[in-house]
């Protein structure tokens, strides 16, 4: 499979994810997760040229499509790191995501993010700003944005492994937090080799936008977990 080709396997799935969640979300249901799935549509679509191009055409061709691109993957980890430590029940989780220090941590992320990206010169449109690598400030900004991400996906690797550990929960459940737990794991791994001098030559991209598909393919378990779990309450209650 091509760099090109995961990245629009990535983004049909993501659609179809938030797709399937539209008449829960109509009433009610998983609200946050559809959101999030819906800004990840958004996201890996601005990973991939033509759409990134045309997007970034429309808002003056300076790569505000990136910055959009950072901001909006930002959100989704604070959406599906609330929900899922909260499906995983763990307290510290959420305490680490969106206490104190975990609200701080978004704060500095934001602000560098913005400063890395007004030092930076970038004239004309370039995805991932592959065009400007050689600039410090554009170095800089690309590794705040990775930072992020990783700090939200450790914090949820340990809940989502006990998770599918859990003998007492359903199988399909067990399953969907095992692809969550790679998907959290992948991205942790990934930010740590950027630390590093290694050239990841295609894993750049295959990493991340494999931690996207298991991921993905998680939530869309949990959500046929749910799903059918209210069948079968329905379904006992006519009986009933």
């Amino acid at each position: 499979m091509t760099t090109t080709t995961i990245q629009w396997v990535a983004l049909g799935l993501c659609a179809a994810g938030a797709a399937v969640r539209v008449p829960g979300a109509r009433k009610g249901h998983g609200r946050t997760v559809f959101v999030a799935l819906v800004l990840l549509t958004l996201a890996v679509g601005l990973s991939i040229t033509p759409i990134y191009e045309a997007v970034d055409g429309l808002v003056g061709a300076v790569n505000i499509a990136n910055l959009l691109l950072r901001l909006t993957l930002y959100t989704v980890f604070v959406l599906l790191g609330v929900r899922m430590a909260a499906a995983f029940g763990s307290s510290l989780a959420r305490r680490l995501i969106v206490g104190p220090f975990g609200v701080a941590v978004l704060a500095v992320t934001v602000a560098a993010t913005l400063y890395f990206f007004v030092a930076s010169e970038l004239p004309g449109s370039s995805t991932a700003l592959r065009a400007f690598e050689d600039q410090d400030t554009v170095q800089q900004y690309a590794a705040v944005g990775r930072l992020y991400p990783g700090y939200v996906a450790g914090c949820l690797v340990v809940p989502a492994i006990a998770s599918a550990l859990d003998r007492g929960a359903r199988t399909i459940h067990r399953v969907a937090c095992a692809l969550l737990a790679g998907g959290f794991s992948l991205v942790v791994v990934f930010v740590l080799l950027r630390l590093t001098a290694l050239d990841l030559m295609a894993w750049d991209y295959i990493l991340p936008f494999s931690a996207i598909l298991l991921t993905v393919l998680g939530l869309c378990l949990i959500w046929l977990s749910h799903t059918l779990g209210r069948r079968r309450r329905t379904n006992a209650n006519r009986l009933a």
